[in-house]
């Protein structure tokens, strides 16, 4: 990309003239912009200021938008792998560079997606310049939370962390995307290594056991409770026991059956699936062993056979495509019986949602803390996370609560099979909990 241009000029105060004169701008190619901004400016609060090194920025609720040294190879940086030929999104407008970058660049179109308006507006005021780099194939796009992501693009990821609640489903899909760009690879290798010894163990053993398929799940009917240990749990487990159970199946992962089985609930159908799970980490089931001989495990060929044998009956699997490079016997058209396995609680809800029922009712599904809980049952838990892996989310109850990166990721993954699959009614019963997109609060 060419350098012979100058990026935009900050000025410390606002200005409203020059705030009129930016918008007015932007207006020129879309007259409805001015009237989505002004609805939406009053959306968070941020306090700005200017900040120099050898050049200018801004810090914005003490997060710096922009490198105070080389702004232009900062913003070059975040371009680096964009198509200049098809269609450009960029997340978070910035201080501009990588929009004036990419205007002086391509003639392509580029979709400017504002994730704080309310920023916006006063740097609009700020800025100047801004009307050399605002041409017709530019679009600023206020979002809602279900706007794509787009692979052509570049993030600006301090805009993420300012603000959290104001588009708060989206910023955080977009944390997790950058998340796993970064890490990918490291954690992969390391949870592959941890599946590869379960399915070397496994190797006898999953002889001996039956595939999972459509006849298992007939039984299931048209309405499924699928419990997910998050702290509302508890606060709904009266309305647990009182479903019918002639006309409700009971799903319950593994880490929420102990809670579920002190309290009364013989479930149906145990879902585990995590080559990191272990007895206990269950916990001591034994005095219920008898009362679970007619309820089905589902578990995944790299569940460790430890976790395996607690259960006496009936039991299923399912496998990935990628695992036959371990167990080589197993038929590949049968391989992949569920798509989306981000957590043991996607996996029970996916296979619930190839049951077909009408309805599936969540219970637990949080990805909230409560009260300093991730789990119900378990006391001030957020310790078991890092600090920096800490986020916030936008609740039910119309608070805003602190969550980990892969709750969010793990939200995000149950939001595509609710959208996958439209014709089955998502009733969520966690008013405490974070917003599920999709899902229709019950909240009687």
């Amino acid at each position: 990309m060419e350098q012979n241009f100058s990026l935009p000029e900050l000025n410390e105060e606002f200005s409203r003239e020059l705030f009129k004169k930016n918008l007015n701008c932007i207006s020129k190619y879309d007259s409805t912009f001015a009237e989505q901004l002004e609805s939406k400016r009053k959306f968070g609060n941020y306090t700005i200021y200017s900040d120099k090194g050898l050049e200018s920025t801004y810090i914005v609720n003490g997060l710096q938008l922009s490198s105070r040294y080389d702004r232009l190879a900062f913003a070059q940086y975040r371009c680096r792998n964009i198509d200049l030929d098809n269609d450009i999104v960029v997340f978070g407008f910035g201080i501009g560079d990588e929009v004036a970058l990419l205007s002086d660049n391509t003639n392509s179109n580029i979709y400017v997606i504002i994730l704080n308006p309310g920023l916006l507006y006063e740097l609009l005021g700020r800025i100047e310049n801004l009307n050399l780099y605002i041409k017709q194939n530019i679009h600023f796009v206020i979002p809602n939370e279900t706007f794509p992501y787009s692979q052509n693009c570049c993030i600006n990821p301090v805009e993420l962390y300012i603000e959290q609640h104001v588009f708060n489903n989206l910023k955080t899909k977009l944390i997790n995307i950058i998340d796993d760009l970064n890490v990918k690879s490291n954690v992969e290798s390391i949870l592959v290594q941890e599946e590869a010894n379960s399915l070397k163990e496994n190797y006898e053993l999953l002889k001996k056991e039956k595939l999972l398929d459509g006849n298992d799940l007939l039984s299931l009917g048209k309405k499924i409770a699928v419990a997910a240990p998050g702290p509302s749990l508890k606060d709904n487990l009266e309305k647990l026991k009182k479903l019918n159970r002639e006309q409700v199946t009971i799903v319950t992962v593994d880490v929420a059956l102990k809670f579920l089985l002190e309290n009364g609930i013989l479930p149906d159908v145990i879902v585990t699936c995590d080559s990191r799970m272990s007895p206990q980490k269950i916990g001591d089931i034994s005095p219920y062993k008898d009362g679970l001989n007619k309820s089905l495990l589902i578990f995944c060929a790299n569940t460790p056979s430890s976790v395996i044998g607690l259960f006496d009956c009936k039991k299923r699997y399912i496998f990935k495509k990628k695992q036959l490079d371990f167990i080589d016997y197993l038929p590949e058209e049968q391989s992949d019986f569920v798509h989306i396995t981000g957590s043991v609680l996607n996996v029970a809800i996916e296979i619930a949602s190839v049951a077909k029922p009408d309805n599936i009712l969540l219970f637990g599904t949080d990805f909230a803390f409560s009260d300093n809980q991730t789990h119900a049952g378990r006391t001030d838990s957020r310790n078991l996370f890092r600090e920096q892996d800490i986020v916030t989310v936008n609740c039910n109850d119309g608070e805003i609560r602190k969550t980990v990166k892969p709750y969010t990721y793990y939200r995000y993954l149950l939001e595509k099979t609710i959208q996958n699959n439209p014709k089955i009614r998502f009733d969520n019963y966690s008013r405490t909990g974070a917003i599920i997109l999709g899902a229709n609060l019950v909240e009687e």
